[in-house]
């Protein structure tokens, strides 16, 4: 990996330790790391990137680095502004370059609201970013998820995380993402969910007239 970003991923684990934001605040997600889903989504943003010409991948990877380095252990719906804000003192602490610098700050600040993605002017670092923000914890981990969170809850049935699943990860919704690789790849996770789903519930013979007694 780039050194660089080594040092940036480095800053950044130390700072969510620091500013409690390292795991959830929810009881039920105990094993949600806000540091994972930092490394996922910088992954996520080199594999949308890959072979593509027209991105800006320093933007784009530092960009994905930062995004949720302003989380804590209450108020995050602001993270995205505190994160912005921790990443222009760092910036300015190392020197970094203050045009890039300004539009990275840009990008973290406005990652959340995910309606820019199909809003006309929305630069395509930024879109990237945030199908890649998007597209962790779907798919076969959002199945992992959805188990482990009724683990949590102490289920008492199969029955009880099958409905979870179909609730959450298997919920009907539209297709997000704006790139046609990461449409494909969002396709392909809601396609493994779905399938999960259906054989869970073939296991489990719901439907079944016995299945209530």
């Amino acid at each position: 990996m780039n050194e660089t970003y080594k040092q940036y991923l480095s800053y950044v684990k130390e700072y969510l330790m620091e500013h409690k934001g390292m795991e959830s605040p929810n009881p039920l997600h105990p094993f949600r790391s806000r540091f994972q889903h930092t490394i996922r989504v910088l992954h996520w943003c080199m594999r949308l990137a890959e072979g593509r010409e027209d991105v800006d991948c320093e933007r784009l990877c530092t960009a994905a680095i930062f995004h949720d380095i302003g989380y804590t252990d209450r108020d995050n719906e602001h993270h995205a502004e505190r994160s912005a804000e921790a990443f222009r003192a760092y910036a300015r602490q190392k020197g970094l370059e203050e045009g890039l610098s300004r539009k990275i700050e840009r990008m973290i600040a406005c990652h959340s609201d995910k309606s820019l993605i199909r809003k006309p002017g929305t630069e395509l670092e930024t879109i990237l970013l945030m199908e890649a923000d998007l597209l962790d914890e779907e798919g076969a981990m959002g199945i992992v998820w959805d188990c482990m969170s009724m683990g949590n809850l102490h289920a008492s049935s199969y029955a009880r995380a099958y409905y979870h699943i179909m609730e959450s990860s298997n919920k009907e919704e539209p297709n997000p993402m704006v790139t046609e690789r990461a449409r494909n790849i969002w396709e392909e996770k809601k396609g493994i969910v779905s399938k999960f789903a259906h054989l869970l519930e073939q296991d489990l013979m719901i439907g079944s007239e016995y299945f209530e007694i």
